[in-house]
């Protein structure tokens, strides 16, 4: 074989390392995810290798201050052996697991904020293996990239997130430097950088979170200024270098200062606020800028989304959501027969949206906000749970156009609330398919395609979604209903004698949340606190609110655990796993499909764990995984596009 045949041989075996990822984004996501909040206040990422993984290890450490700005010494990258093992090998280090153990005590972990990514491309280094069972026991989040499946440290039970992309033997047998250090980099370079993303360190995909210590990030500094910001666009070298030096060196404060016209301590004031993100600190100071009047002529955006626990309003002018409001539950299940009464709340949470666009203090009359809500509006979404019923839309459609004062049928898009949540998917992805999975009070899975003539997703499937009455899968209210059932016959067994211990942690919050105390009538006063119909929250609600709860307990008490993984293991496996079989209508293959994740259990760590968790162990492999936080905000900057 020539040389060049033989660089042609590595180089395409080389091309197979990104693909081998793919399966492995929604585990690197919930990585991402674990890792933000804990960065965000300062705690401490620490990786650890031995040899090649060790390396770039460090490699990715100390890439992050200068790139980002991050504070020296929060990421920390360890090798077995020291330092010394960096330029040359150090024999037998990495078969030490006690050293490992050893170097985690060094560093005084803070498990509230402080992390460990393991690397090991072999899987059963015990080097890594003791660094992350020590890490593991002390409450650290605890994250592993191996390159092989099944491996020692993915059985280990010590590791929340094992990232495992497989890329297949190596052109020289043996070697883990090849494939396997290309892939390991890859996912470590994912991991920093969305981190850093998350945090806020980046401005759509460029680097604001700069401080211009040399020359050549000093002129990086200014480019990013004149692109980012109009005011700096025309400022010569000079003017821009005072504006960052005001700003001690920082391009997101001096962007900031630039577009708001503030001075750097209100600027400073407004990025504490914001968590240092700059899109949410824009946002926030705009709110000190004079904002739009209103006027008969001026037409918004506007998108509801009307759930089970609370309507919620947003108004957009173009790109930027300008106001949002909420209102009560409006669920056309629970209200079927009241039309009127679903409109009223629908109306409500427009009005308090607009009324934020306005930035109006002055009482308005009621025919007054009638007018303004019939000419504020040149496109209305909204989302409701329970429209698919039959005759609703016809009923509906009508009247809320004349609310709305919209004359075109295309301008008014009446959709199940769930239908929102697809304007979530980035254009960027690029996919025609979308599996939304939300869990809130109940829980529904649904797939979408692509519809070129309309522009926008449609729905092509639908599993789960039966109600309450019915049970859905993984959903707050049969959590809360099944930690009621436990609490119940934990009760009666006290009351029988069978129970001397009081009850267990589980029934004791549940009482507790109930606002019942544990007496031998215990039970009887439960119930009637559930069913008491003069209580403020219906029901439905009150089983519902039991979850957070359950989901609180899921490390201290194995009932809560168990009631919480056997729902979501069914919200998998069946609801979810009847749109992902071949045989299903609409069927997309998980790699070629964008799965969202909306509702209010799902914004729970704990849950969103579990239910990943859950996608692994049953082979589910998305494209991407998008997380929706705000289905009305991401439908109304859907409408102004």
């Amino acid at each position: 074989m020539s040389t060049l045949d033989m660089c042609t041989v590595i180089n395409a075996d080389d091309q197979k390392v990104p693909d081998s990822v793919v399966p492995c984004l929604p585990v690197i996501a919930g990585a991402i995810d674990a890792l933000t909040p804990r960065v965000r206040q300062g705690g401490r990422v620490i990786y650890v290798g031995a040899g090649t993984s060790g390396r770039l290890g460090i490699l990715d450490a100390s890439e992050i201050p200068p790139t980002f700005a991050a504070p020296r010494g929060q990421f920390v990258g360890l090798i077995a052996g020291g330092d010394a093992a960096i330029r040359e090998a150090q024999e037998g280090a990495e078969d030490d697991e006690k050293a490992g153990e050893d170097e985690m005590k060094s560093l005084n972990l803070n498990p509230e904020l402080d992390s460990i990514i393991g690397i090991a491309s072999s899987g059963r280094t015990p080097y890594v293996l003791g660094c992350l069972a020590f890490a593991k026991r002390l409450g650290c989040v605890t994250i592993a990239v191996v390159c092989t499946v099944p491996s020692a440290i993915g059985l280990s039970g010590n590791v929340d997130f094992v990232i495992s992309p497989v890329s297949g033997p190596e052109v020289v047998t043996g070697s883990t430097r090849l494939k396997a250090g290309t892939v390991t980099k890859l996912v470590l370079n994912m991991l920093s950088t969305g981190t850093m993303i998350r945090t806020g360190k980046t401005y759509g995909n460029m680097m604001v979170d700069l401080v211009a210590s040399n020359l050549k990030l000093e002129q990086r500094s200014r480019n990013i200024l004149r692109r980012l910001s109009g005011k700096c666009q025309s400022s010569s070298d000079a003017e821009l270098d005072t504006l960052l030096s005001r700003c001690n060196s920082s391009v997101k404060l001096a962007i900031l200062v630039a577009e708001s016209g503030e001075s750097v301590e209100t600027c400073q004031g407004c990025f504490d606020a914001a968590g240092g993100v700059l899109a949410n600190a824009l946002a926030a100071i705009s709110k000190l800028e004079q904002k739009p009047k209103s006027t008969a002529t001026q037409k918004f955006a506007l998108c509801i989304d009307g759930g089970g626990t609370k309507c919620a309003a947003a108004v957009a002018d173009g790109a930027k959501i300008v106001g949002q409001g909420f209102a009560g539950p409006c669920n056309l299940t629970d209200n079927i027969r009241n039309i009127d009464a679903v409109i009223a709340t629908l109306l409500d949470a427009a009005k308090a949206a607009l009324k934020d666009a306005l930035q109006s203090d002055v009482e308005q009359t009621v025919s007054s906000w009638r007018e303004h809500l019939q000419t504020s509006f040149s496109s209305v979404w909204i989302g409701l749970a329970g429209i698919d019923r039959a005759g609703v839309e016809g009923v509906l459609a009508p009247k809320l156009r004349q609310a709305f004062g919209i004359t075109h049928e295309k301008d008014l898009q009446l959709t199940n609330d769930v239908d929102l949540l697809t304007a979530g998917v980035p254009q960027s992805l690029g996919t025609s398919s979308v599996v939304v999975v939300i869990t809130g009070t109940g829980s529904v899975a649904m797939r979408y395609e692509w519809a070129e003539a309309e522009q926008r997703y449609t729905r092509s499937a639908r599993s789960g979604g039966w109600g309450h009455m019915l049970g859905d899968q993984g959903g707050g209210y049969t959590i809360g209903m099944k930690a009621i059932q436990h609490t119940l016959g934990v009760f009666e067994d006290i009351t029988l004698g069978l129970d001397t211990t009081g009850g267990d942690e589980l029934s004791k919050a549940v009482a507790e949340k109930l606002g019942c105390q544990i007496s031998e009538s215990a039970s009887i006063d439960m119930l009637n606190n559930i069913l008491a119909r003069t209580h403020p929250q219906g029901v439905k609600a009150r089983i519902a609110s039991i979850a957070p709860v359950v989901l609180d307990l899921m490390d201290k008490n194995n009932t809560a655990s168990a009631i919480v993984s056997s729902q979501i293991t069914l919200l998998v496996g069946e609801t979810l796993g009847r749109l992902v079989k071949p045989q299903a209508t609409g069927y997309q293959p998980c790699e070629a499909s964008v799965l969202v994740l909306a509702g209010g259990l799902m914004k729970n760590d704990r849950y969103r764990a579990t239910f990943e968790k859950q996608l692994d162990s049953h082979g589910l492999y998305f494209r991407g995984t998008v997380v929706v936080e705000d289905a009305a905000r991401s439908g109304a900057t859907y409408l102004s596009r």
